[in-house]
This record gives structure tokens, sequence and C-alpha cells, in this order.
């Protein structure tokens, strides 16, 4: 049986290939012959949905339209408390499953036999999410420790589901930044190549609105240094170049306090290159290397701290026993880090982003100061 770890789970947090194969994995890891998951804002509402494919899509479809509502597991489950794994063949008789109408106008006639269940809801905030494993008839019943490894996994979906809810779907799908904007604490602009913004999150709309060191004239971002507003002009042009390989970096002054750290990158969002432009108080925030990473690209945690190690000279194999993990694992990742980042190879990548700063607090006192 394979083994589910909580890093696939919250991958597929903002993942929606990882999503669509989470069942997949669930299933494996208890051997279960199917497996289906999904959440909403509440118990009537299905926003999304993954199963593990042992029933096509025609008759997952034919389900959500004509037996959703005679499903006498997931109305058993509706009693149960949340966030816990039951065996919901001792809630549901044999002999009134037998009878029911899903198994015989829905199982039956599809020329299946599925007959055990091991099911349950999870809550979470404001999300409510169903899973449900199941075997055939002539298959074994779920034992407790099948019942214990999908319990252990709960509260990681509750939250991924969370997660999930908090991201505009049809923006994730897209690949911009903007679903994510208002999840992270620092400021985030969104430019088009011209240099215009068109959309800031809330720490953003706050920062203009301050206006100590960042200010909109004429729909473009601008500093209020003169010597600043140079460099991050510069910085623009340099990410809305069509050949630009390169994130960059710079510190803007501001009326009071530790300047801001701003990195500045390019994305593409379909057939558009859009500006992701990151301001960070490094007196408040986490301005590692890292964070900035997940901010620019939507990297996982675990993606943004391998391009980091890279940046610092490691080679895989040396993340790989750092982290703990096989080797086969951490290439996995780079794949998914080279989608998000639109780079190729390994040493894109480093180019790309070995000459963003690792910011200590001597260096921005250093700035503060003039020195730099």
């Amino acid at each position: 049986m394979a083994v589910i770890r909580a890093e696939d789970i919250y991958d597929a947090a903002t993942d929606d290939a990882a999503f669509d194969q989470l069942a997949s994995r669930l299933a494996s890891a208890v051997g279960a012959r199917s497996a289906v998951l999904h959440w909403g804002q509440g118990s009537a509402q299905v926003a999304e949905i993954s199963y593990s494919g042992y029933f096509s899509p025609e008759q997952m479809a034919l389900y959500g339209q004509e037996f959703v509502h005679d499903d006498i597991w997931g109305a058993a489950m509706e009693g149960q408390v949340a966030n816990r794994m039951w065996d919901c063949e001792v809630m549901v008789p044999d002999r009134t499953y037998e009878n029911s109408r899903i198994f015989n106008e829905w199982i039956r006639p599809m020329g299946d036999d599925t007959f055990r269940c091991l099911g349950g809801i999870i809550r979470h905030k404001g999300t409510t999410g169903h899973i449900g494993l199941h075997r055939g008839r002539a298959q074994k019943r779920f034992d407790e420790r099948e019942r214990a490894t999908i319990q252990d996994c709960l509260n990681h979906i509750g939250r991924m589901f969370d997660i999930r809810r908090q991201l505009d779907r049809a923006t994730h799908h897209g690949r911009s930044l903007e679903a994510t904007l208002d999840l992270v604490e620092h400021a985030i602009f969104t430019l088009n190549a011209a240099g215009r913004l068109i959309n800031g999150n809330a720490q953003a709309e706050t920062m203009l609105q301050r206006q100590d060191a960042l200010l909109l004239r004429h729909g473009q971002v601008r500093a209020r240094d003169a010597q600043c507003d140079a460099a991050l002009q510069t910085a623009l042009r340099a990410a809305a170049a069509r050949e630009a390989t390169q994130a960059g970096a710079l510190f803007v002054q501001r009326e009071r306090g530790l300047p801001y750290m701003l990195s500045v990158s390019a994305i593409w969002t379909g057939s558009e290159r859009q500006i992701v432009l990151i301001a960070t108080d490094p007196g408040v925030h986490d301005a590692s290397l890292a964070s900035r990473l997940r901010s620019l690209h939507g990297l996982t945690r675990a993606e943004a701290d391998i391009v980091a190690a890279l940046c610092e000279g490691k080679a895989l194999e040396d993340v790989s026993d750092e982290r703990g993990v096989s080797l086969a694992t951490v290439r996995t990742q780079m794949k998914a880090i080279y989608s998000k980042t639109d780079c190729r190879r390994q040493s894109e990548l480093v180019a790309r982003f070995a000459r963003l700063p690792r910011l200590i607090q001597s260096d921005i006192r250093g700035d503060i100061r003039g020195d730099a």
C-alpha cells in the first residue's frame, strides 16, 4: 500500500492536478477500490470533487444529478461527529443498503458491487468536506488500522480544503497570483508589461495610501525618492523585457523606519506577460528568500526551500539528504518548480533567483545609513 504524506495533501491546496489525484492516493494508502472527497460551503453545496477514477465521469455525473440525495451512507454521516472516520456498515445494516435506491438503481445497473464504505465529514472554519473510501462486497471490511490511517489525514485535509476555499478557482486556473494576494503578509502589486497597475492586495492598497515610500502616478507604481524611483523603473523595464530571465531586488527608502525590500519578477498568464512587485517591510515580516519565492511564484514551502538551497550552491542530492526524502521526490518537486517559474533547467532557475539578496538586519540598517 502507498503512504500518504502531509506534504501530498498540502500540495493539493494550490495544485489542481495534485487535488485531482488525492482521492487515488488515499485509496491506495488503505487498499480501497475507489475513493471520493469533496468540499463546499455547506452540506448541500459541492464546490470541488476529487475521485479516484474507478467510476467514470459520466457515472459520477449521474450520481450528482439523480442519486446524491439517496446516498444513505452520506445521510448516516450527517448525524455523526465531524472530523472522524466511521465504518458506514456499522450505521447502515447490509439489508438496508441492499434495499436502497442508490444500490439498486445506480450501483447494480453498472454491473458493480460496491458495498463497503469508510466515510466521514470534515469541517474546518467555513468549509465542509466529505470523504468516502469503498470496497466491493466480496472484499474484506475496512479494519481499525485502515480507519486510523485516514483519520490521521483529516486535519490536514480540512486545512487543505479551507485554503482552496480561499482561493478564487477561476484565477487559480489562470496561474495568476491574484487569487492568493490577500493570503500573504507582503504587499503585492500585479502590473502589466507597460508598468501600469492591474491589481494589488489589501497590504498593497494600504501601502499606497500611506505614501511613505510608494505611490501611484498615472496608473503606475512609483517611489517617492527620485533615486529609488529610477532604480525601480529600471527593474520594472528589465522584468518586462521579452527575454527577461532574472528576478530583481532593491531597497526603497521611506520617510521613517527601515526601507522596504522590493522583489520584481515576471510571470506568464496565458499569453500575457505580467510583472509581480512584492514589497516587504523587513522590520515586521519575513523577508527571507524562501518567503519571497513563495509569494513571487506560488511555490509551496517545500518547493521554495529547495530553490533557496540550490541558490546556496547545494546539489539535489544534498537537498534530498537534508530533507530526509528520496531523490525521486525532490526531482518530482523540481518539475513543479519549473512549471511555476517558467524555467526549463536547474541552471536557469539558479541564474534567475540567485541574485535576490539574503536579507539580514545589518544589511538593511546599513542601507538606511547610506552604506548600500
